[in-house]
């Protein structure tokens, strides 16, 4: 199968066993959040646009987790488009993975958290424009899960995602 028709939480998440490491990709970086402080969206409007800003996203890409949407859905890649389309009934999806062309990071909504992941190079970008907002990738993760640092149950997943451990 040609990875761009393969299953977009396939082709970016490891999910198997201890799911490190945590991205399919090496190199890697992101961010986990607490699914449960946000709406429909599962993100905050700053990350959403700082990721879109960042990695130049010109088509969004939304893969809902239904019975009758087997296909991503094409986007534009605005904060009020997106959050349109998830708040409508019929679109409701209680996992997705956001996504672009370039396949340089995803975020995966999931029914306990949130893993936004990206490129290096691109994670940095991302941390540059959320410095504006006095934060970053690993600083949401800390804000979200403020006793990841002393080695809890997921300490070693979380550790990986931010990029503080080499899996």
């Amino acid at each position: 199968m040609d990875v761009s028709e393969q299953d977009p939480r396939a082709r970016f998440f490891n999910e198997s066993d201890d799911s490190l490491p945590p991205f399919r990709r090496a190199g890697w970086r992101g961010c986990v959040l607490d699914r449960d402080r946000f709406d429909h969206t599962r993100l905050p409007k700053f990350l959403f646009e700082s990721i879109t800003t960042a990695a130049r996203t010109t088509d969004l890409l939304l893969h809902l987790y239904t019975p009758d949407r087997p296909d991503s859905v094409s986007l534009s890649p605005d904060w009020d488009s997106f959050r349109s389309f998830v708040y409508e009934p019929d679109n409701w999806s209680l996992e997705y993975v956001l996504y672009d062309n370039s396949g340089s990071w995803a975020v995966l909504a999931d029914p306990d958290v949130v893993v936004v992941g990206a490129e290096p190079e691109l994670a940095d970008n991302i941390d540059a424009l959320l410095d504006q907002h006095g934060t970053s990738l690993k600083r949401l993760t800390h804000a979200d899960f403020p006793g990841m640092d002393s080695g809890g149950q997921n300490w070693h997943y979380f550790s990986a995602v931010v990029g503080s451990q080499v899996c």
